[in-house]
């Protein structure tokens, strides 16, 4: 479904770099068990990140090997110009678009998706990082569940499918079933989610994705 011109109208109020905080540590998903396996089978691959936010992953995947590809809005990387000077100075790779003529092996998104107000906007960004993968790519992302955006539920204003919150940005949560259905309508046909079958809620949700070329597990 795409966005009513209303929708669209609070969407223009969106301002993405008043979200950004800088992490010490990388994203939680990075740590399980699941893609801890997929990184070392992959050692050294072309990586793509999109939402890269102050580099806590990109920097990180750089420090172990991989050659990585960090997608950034140009008013959030200026937020972190040192730690995008340090990237690029030890052979990172920033872009302000999801793009390149390189495919990558694989791809990571970590709450990003639940950030994008206008609905075709997170469909197309989803579609384009889905083509930019190999055949056998592995998508790696991470998304909000409800009970994680309670504060923007409480505060926000409703805005297309989520709220815009009192200081400009926009936040929503996924079920495993939103998730699955959204992948799925980009393209992607094999979904693995980190969690126990029964968990169909959890605050953070964490999975894996391929697009049909045998990444792994599908449930």
């Amino acid at each position: 479904m795409n966005p009513m011109p209303s929708e669209l109208k609070c969407c223009r109020q969106v301002r993405p770099g008043n979200s950004a905080r800088h992490f010490r540590n990388p994203a939680p998903v990075l740590r399980h068990p699941r893609i801890r396996q997929i990184l070392d089978q992959h050692h050294g691959a072309h990586v793509i990140e999109i939402g890269a936010g102050c580099l806590r992953n990109a920097a990180h995947l750089q420090e172990r090997g991989f050659r990585v590809t960090a997608v950034e809005l140009p008013e959030v990387a200026a937020i972190f110009e040192s730690e995008y000077s340090r990237f690029r100075r030890m052979g990172g790779t920033v872009s302000h678009q999801v793009g390149t003529h390189r495919k990558f092996k694989i791809a990571l998104a970590t709450f990003v998706f639940e950030t994008i107000c206008d609905r075709s906007l997170r469909k197309r960004v989803l579609e384009s990082l889905g083509k930019q993968l190999e055949r056998d790519g592995i998508l790696i992302m991470s998304v909000r569940g409800p009970k994680d955006v309670v504060t923007a539920s409480n505060a926000g204003v409703r805005c297309s499918d989520g709220y815009l919150t009192p200081n400009r940005t926009f936040s929503r949560g996924f079920t495993r079933a939103q998730a699955e259905r959204f992948l799925s309508s980009c393209g992607f046909r094999q979904i693995e989610f980190l969690h126990k079958p029964r968990t169909k809620e959890p605050k953070l949700l964490h999975l894996v994705a391929g697009k049909g070329g045998g990444h792994g597990r599908t449930t």
